[in-house]
């Protein structure tokens, strides 16, 4: 799978899951803010911190994604499952939409990989509050981003199909930059975006969820198409060549 599809892939994953991330981490992003002493966030102030806590988050995104696409150099698919982590990443976009709706029991089973380390992760986060200072946010940001999401999960699946550290880095690193802004927003602006975190909302991002596992198994389906048109190129480019060996 080459790194086009992989970026464009994750590219609209990230902007389908916005809605997902305002929905899901707008609780999350709001009580973030309350962990700022009053005096500190202020008017643009606050944004200052949102963005702190994403860039956290992307940190911890970067370093998922590099371990990821190392993992995926390491299994050096094969031609035929190149399309698995595409694969991979539409069903559970598929469970993301389930839960959505309220059937959970799918999710919950790809949530529970992080689960364990969540517990250990999460009670060393309450020892920086209140966040008094950037590295403060920055680490509580690094923190979040291990929290167990069905998105990250999604694109960190992507990240295996990279097969490379540093471009699993890279696409993580787009995933995070794109979703930092809306969950800074619920952060900042949390009460006028209620109606996102209502049924509506996740109504909402339950259908992007489910065009964005069409549009994965579709870009699957199209890469199939391509590679066996190579291959058919290819085979024509031998049965040129061997008249051609045969008269030296």
């Amino acid at each position: 799978m080459s790194d086009g599809v992989l970026f464009a892939s994750m590219v609209l994953m990230a902007f389908a899951g916005s809605v997902h991330c305002i929905a899901m981490c707008g609780g999350m992003a709001m009580a973030a803010t309350f962990a700022v002493p009053e005096g500190q966030r202020q008017g643009p102030a606050l944004w200052h911190w949102q963005v702190l806590f994403g860039c956290g988050r992307v940190i911890t995104y970067m370093l998922l994604g590099a371990i990821m696409g190392g993992l995926g150099a390491v299994m050096s698919l094969p031609p035929a499952l190149q399309g698995a982590p595409l694969l991979v990443s539409a069903v559970i976009m598929v469970l993301l939409a389930l839960y959505l709706v309220g059937r959970t029991a799918g999710i919950q089973l790809v949530e529970r990989l992080g689960a364990h380390l969540w517990r250990r992760v999460s009670p060393a986060l309450r020892k920086l509050m209140p966040v008094t200072s950037p590295a403060r946010a920055l680490a509580l940001g690094m923190g979040w981003g291990l929290l167990p999401c069905g998105l990250v999960y999604a694109a960190l699946a992507l990240a295996v199909g990279a097969a490379s550290p540093l471009t699993g880095a890279a696409l993580m690193l787009v995933f995070g930059a794109v979703t930092v802004p809306p969950v800074a927003a619920a952060g900042v602006i949390g009460g006028s975006m209620a109606a996102l975190r209502g049924p509506r909302g996740r109504r909402v991002a339950a259908l992007l969820a489910l065009i964005m596992a069409g549009l994965l198994i579709w870009q699957v389906l199209a890469g199939g198409h391509d590679h066996a048109g190579h291959d058919h190129t290819g085979h024509g480019h031998q049965h040129h060549a061997d008249p051609h060996q045969h008269h030296h």
